[in-house]
């Protein structure tokens, strides 16, 4: 396995960005940790291993994830799974057993959306379709066991808003065995995230201002003078430029929240 490269990013392809615009925004976030040079090579000198943290190296909450997920893995292909410190809406939960009945975790109707990540006194669950994803921290009895009663666990006032939005999410997938458009609305700031991130990957290619601005922007920008004749379409990619920038020096870390 190796990391990612610039050659990696065709930014000049759009279509290969178009199925986010059906992302949430926390795999707006994988999409940007993946291009992270440090990441890259730290996960793939864990997966090629087969462990996640070991010897010293830099594990995987260093970048904010309960495992590691390979680099190479674009939306919808790739399942991050968020530690609750960087993702508000992971929901706590306890697990125990229970009679058979409608309130049970409906382990077979969800098999299909489900990551399981298991340690000591805890199970981390992700249910995702590649598009959207609900993330649950559950202690006591094992998930896979059946039947098992999830009891959750809510405090605060703003603490609980994003947890209380996820079990609403968790009750309508577990309901109807699909994700529930009205609760995971699309990204209306889709299309401004994937032009940050072809901006981003147009750097690491080595592209200049001029050229990401005439292939992004408009073609107004490959005419001679462009910069004096169209002061605006300058400052529209210099802002590009700098958004993107932030996004990849740490400001991908808000679109968790």
């Amino acid at each position: 396995m190796r990391g990612r490269t610039a050659s990696d990013f065709d930014w000049r392809d759009a279509a290969a960005y178009a199925p986010l615009l059906g992302a949430d925004r926390s795999l707006f976030a994988w999409e940007w940790l993946r291009r992270d040079s440090r990441y890259g090579a730290a996960a793939v000198r864990a997966l090629s291993r087969g462990y996640d943290d070991a010897h010293g190296d830099i594990g995987p909450g260093e970048f904010g994830l309960v495992a590691f997920e390979p680099p190479h893995l674009p939306v919808p292909r790739a399942r991050p799974m968020w530690t609750a410190e960087k993702l508000p809406f992971v929901l706590q939960a306890s697990a125990g057993g229970s009679k058979m009945d409608a309130d049970v975790f409906p382990l077979d109707l969800l098999r299909g959306f489900i990551t399981l990540a298991c340690a000591p006194g805890i199970e981390r669950l992700l249910l995702s379709d590649g598009f959207r994803s609900i993330r649950i921290d559950a202690r006591g009895t094992s998930l896979l066991s059946r039947p098992v009663r999830l009891q959750y666990e809510l405090t605060g006032i703003a603490s609980a808003k994003p947890q209380l939005l996820t079990l609403r999410r968790f009750i309508a997938l577990a309901s109807n065995g699909e994700f529930s458009r009205s609760l995971h609305p699309p990204d209306p700031r889709a299309e401004r995230h994937i032009l940050l991130l072809r901006t981003w990957d147009a750097l690491l290619a080595g592209e200049d201002q001029r050229t990401i601005a005439a292939e992004l922007l408009s073609d107004r920008a490959a005419a001679t003078r462009w910069r004096v004749n169209s002061p605006s379409l300058r400052s529209q990619v210099q802002r590009l430029v700098r958004n993107a920038r932030a996004m990849a020096a740490g400001g991908l870390w808000d679109m968790l929240l």
